[in-house]
């Protein structure tokens, strides 16, 4: 709506030298005209002249021209059309004057240069920004894979509620297995297991270790993640905790993960690790220790076997 209301301003200015032509004006006129078009220019620009006062007898001149033009436009319809009426020169000057006056109020400069100074630095940092996300996606192209969408989270967000209403040192294994489950439909592996790995970090709880070991441990998963080793990240949380009831849980899950996905072996801890822990704990826990080093052989095992087939 402004910007018609200025256009209709800007035509009515227009029309005042043109209205001054077909009514009879002498050339002269074009004096006048011409002084109003350079005070457009001094009203309705912030700088007129940021350039340097040098083009200021170039804008005289030209707005002569164009007052010329405007004037001369006027006369041609004049012959064109028979036009035998006249108006006094100071009558189309008023028009003039008032719809530069019309302009001012519609268009205020210094607003104006402030808006757009404003949208101006608005899309200079929407560009840097832009730069910024093209460089990191540049470095890292699968950036967005590795955080939960909308329904992730907010599946996420459920199933951490639905946990945390179970004891924290003492949670039974079908309880989480519930919970855990259908969270293989909603969430993506990687997003699943990163959650519930780094939960367990943050939390420090047997239950959400069990947790993580769950999920790390199960057939679909650890197929869709072989390489990324979770199982060995669910080991060092374990071991780091010193929780050998968890550690149960680990070897009993690892042998099952094996038997029905061989190639799993690699997302194991490595046979050095399991050995190393295998020899702390034996003082205290020798069925634990033993179960340690039967794993660390069935690794070997398994290794060599696929080794020979390939």
């Amino acid at each position: 709506m402004k910007r018609w209301r200025l256009g209709l301003a800007g035509a009515m200015f227009y029309a005042a030298p043109i209205g001054a032509g077909a009514t009879g004006a002498a050339y002269v006129a074009v004096v006048p005209f011409a002084g109003l078009f350079f005070l457009w220019v001094l009203i309705m620009r912030t700088e007129p002249f940021r350039d340097g006062m040098a083009f200021v007898l170039p804008t005289i001149m030209l707005h002569f021209a164009l007052a010329s033009m405007c004037l001369g436009l006027g006369v041609m319809l004049r012959a064109l059309f028979g036009i035998e009426a006249t108006a006094p020169l100071a009558a189309w000057l008023v028009m003039g004057l008032g719809a530069l006056a019309l302009g001012r109020v519609l268009w205020q400069p210094k607003k104006e240069a402030e808006t757009e100074a404003f949208v101006e630095a608005a899309l200079k940092t929407l560009n840097e920004f832009a730069d910024d996300a093209e460089e990191i996606l540049d470095q890292d192209p699968d950036l967005p894979l590795k955080h939960p969408t909308g329904s992730e989270a907010a599946a996420l967000a459920v199933a951490y509620g639905e946990i945390d209403a179970l004891p924290a040192e003492a949670a039974s294994e079908a309880a989480l297995r519930d919970i855990l489950l259908p969270l293989d439909g909603e969430v993506r592996a990687s997003i699943l297991l990163d959650a519930f790995l780094n939960r367990a970090e943050r939390t420090g709880t047997r239950r959400d270790r069990h947790a993580a070991l769950l999920l790390a441990s199960d057939g679909g998963l650890a197929w869709q993640e072989i390489g990324a080793g979770r199982m060995a990240q669910a080991f060092d949380q374990i071991v780091a905790a010193a929780d050998t009831v968890t550690l149960a849980h680990f070897l009993r899950l690892a042998s099952d993960l094996l038997d029905g996905f061989p190639t799993t072996h690699a997302d194991m801890p490595s046979v050095t690790r399991l050995l190393d822990i295998a020899g702390q704990i034996a003082p205290g826990h020798e069925e634990l220790s033993d179960a340690l080093v039967s794993l660390a052989q069935r690794i070997e095992d398994i290794e060599r076997d696929l080794s020979d087939d390939g």
